[in-house]
Formats: C-alpha cells, structure tokens, sequence
C-alpha cells in the first residue's frame, strides 16, 4: 500500500473514531437526562458506536494513541447504581429553564399548582403514602411539567374542577365534554374495562374468551360491563384487584377484567401478565384548565408537548403502566355478543371504576419517585 492510501485510510479511521466519540458523549447526556427524571437504577452502561465499518482489502497500518485530554468534554455525573429522585432531577432541570408564565396566569406565583383527586384515585394515577406523601402517574407528570415549565410544584388535594383559578392552576386526570367550560391538554390516560392475561401484549377475540374464567372485583364497574354483554365466562368475585391478579399469576383464573390502568399497574407487577384487550371504547382524560386562562392552556399544552417529545412522558407512563399500549379504537375486542342491552362508556374515567389497588409501600419499592414527598402540598 503507498504512503497516500494509507494517509487516507489513517484520516478515515480518526474520522469516524471522532464520530463514535460524538455519538457516545451525546447518547451519555442523554442517558443521564434521563435516568435522572425517570429515577430509575442503571447497573452498567453499554455503549454501542451504530456505525457499520466497511472491510478492506489492505490492513490498516498502527494508529498512534490518541489524547483525549483536550477533547471539549464536560463532566457528566451518571447516577449509576443510585436511584436519583425526581425532585432532585426537577432541581437541576429548572436550573436550565426560565418561568415565562406571568404571575396572574398562576394561582401562586412561581409554582404550577396541580390538583389532584386524592379522595377518588387509586393507583397508579395518585396515591398518599405515609406521612402524606404522594405518589403515582399523575404526579410524577404534573413534576415534570412544572420543570418544562420553568416553574416549581405544589399539589392540592381537590375533589372536581370546581377548584380550578381557586385552589389550583390545573388538574390531572379529568375528562369534559364540553370545552367551553373545562378545557383539556394533554390527554394522557385512557379508561376502558379491559382484560389482562399471561403472555405478550395483544387484543384477544371474543372466541378466546368465551367458556374462560375470569377474575373481577366484587361489585365494581367491570363487572357491570361484563354483565351488560352476552360473554359467557366463569366469574370468580375478589375483595381486591390485587387478589384476582395473584389469582391470574397463580394460574387460578384465565383472565382478569378490570379499569386499564389500575390492571396495567398490578400485571406490571407480575411477570408475564399483560393487556389482552378492552371491552368497550376507551375514552381520554388528561389535564384540565380554565379556557379562559389562555395563556396557561397554551403553556401547559407546550409542556406536554415537550416532554412527550423528549421521552420523558414514556419514562413516567412505562414506570407505572408497564408495557401497556396507549389504548384506541384499535384496542377494543371486537364481536363481543351483545347482552341485555350494548354496553357503553359513559364518562368512566380511571378513577371512577370503584376498583381499588392497596398499593401501601410502593412508593418505598424502588420505583424512584419521591415528587410528591418533596413538593409543597397544599391540605
């Protein structure tokens, strides 16, 4: 090989050695971001160059060492083997970021007060642990769009959108109809009756089930559903949700049925249970505000939107929700046989279904979220 071949081929190699460099040092911020608003544990990093080097036909000569001293490289803590928490991470996120709400948009200036309905939700929307600290998918979201925002949080117990402009600037998990008096951004939680069974994620058919036993807790708004269909199915009744799903994994029932979110939270708990279908059309909640405070709808609406698209959504929903699918049209089992009369989903929302989850101690189970036990709570 003369002396320009193995030039070239010498500058080809430190060429795209810089661009693994590149690559890695951008995939490790990003990881860090991460890991630190999700609070999840990392045991080892692994980091993979995606570039796919060509053979070629000489050897390459002996490349001398490079010195990566002076390589523009920040320092970069990786909380590796730490459960780093979400309060910590909102700190260092709105270290970055400037408020540009004014304060008459806000209840309390400086803060995004997010209500939520304590006396009516179960997990994994919003749970209070001890010494009232609260826990679950609702504030997780509601921190990290406060940090989107610029803005610190605050949490008030509310019992329905009357508290909006009053008690608190918006509130989680709500659903209207009517946008001239609630307005509603970010629609992030679905609410179907839906059926969970071991193995992968699918939407089983109406055949799949018929003859099956299926768990359901007494007296609650699934078994209703269930009820107003012509399914035949062997019903076996649980004081709790959390005793049919380890009557599920202990393979004692075929199917458990449901409110999505709540079976998605306790299949996410047992290995190998997943989603298998809703029973009826699901219908969307998100975040609630007064349209006539436009500039925070449109604040909130971007905040979404920001961590939606940065990733930080999908952490906090896969951390409470497992691997279930976002629910649509799609999801719902089809050719159900018709009961009595058609069963129809009339503005049950996920906190409605009289399903409960005892979810003492999962706050404490390595979840890594402590956004509610940091934040200011308004009782």
């Amino acid at each position: 090989m003369n002396d320009v071949a193995s030039s070239h081929a010498h500058e080809k190699g430190l060429d795209m050695r810089h661009m693994g460099f590149k690559w890695a040092k951008a995939t490790a911020v990003a990881l860090a971001m991460s890991v630190a608003l999700s609070g999840c544990t990392i045991p080892f990093i692994n980091v993979e160059v995606p570039i796919d080097l060509p053979e070629l036909p000489f050897e390459l000569p002996s490349l001398p060492e490079i010195d990566l001293s002076n390589l523009d490289i920040k320092p970069i803590k990786l909380p590796i083997g730490v459960t780093t928490s979400v309060d910590e991470a909102r700190q260092d996120v709105l270290a970055g970021k400037s408020a540009t709400l004014s304060d008459d948009a806000l209840v309390a200036p400086g803060y995004l007060s997010v209500g939520v309905k304590l006396a009516s939700s179960s997990a994994p929307m919003c749970v209070a642990g001890e010494g009232g600290s609260l826990f679950g998918l609702d504030v997780d979201l509601g921190a990290a769009m406060a940090s989107e925002m610029g803005l610190k949080v605050r949490y008030v117990p509310v019992v329905d959108e009357s508290s909006l402009g009053k008690d608190c600037d918006v509130i989680m998990n709500s659903h209207s109809d009517n946008p001239d008096s609630i307005a509603i951004a970010g629609t992030y939680v679905e609410s179907a009756s839906s059926f969970f069974t071991k193995g992968e994620p699918t939407v089983v058919s109406a055949t799949d089930l018929g003859g099956k036993s299926v768990g359901l807790q007494s007296g609650s708004a699934s078994e209703a559903v269930l009820n107003e269909t012509g399914l035949k199915m062997s019903q076996k009744s649980y004081s709790t949700l959390n005793e049919a799903f380890e009557a599920l994994a202990a393979g004692e029932v075929d199917y458990v049925l449901c409110e999505a979110y709540p079976g998605a939270y306790l299949a996410a708990l047992h290995t190998g249970i997943s989603f298998a279908g809703a029973l009826e059309t699901p219908v969307t909640s998100g975040i609630a505000m007064l349209p006539s405070n436009t500039e925070l709808v449109a604040a909130v609406q971007a905040a979404f939107d920001g961590v939606s698209a940065n990733g930080i959504y999908g952490v906090v929903r896969t951390r409470w929700v497992g691997n279930m699918p976002v629910l649509t049209s799609d999801s719902v089992i089809q050719n159900i046989p018709e009961g009595k009369k058609s069963s129809t989903n009339s503005d049950t929302t996920a906190d409605q279904s009289g399903e409960t989850v005892d979810a003492t101690g999962s706050d404490d189970e390595g979840d890594g979220s402590d956004a509610g036990s940091n934040a200011i709570t308004s009782l």
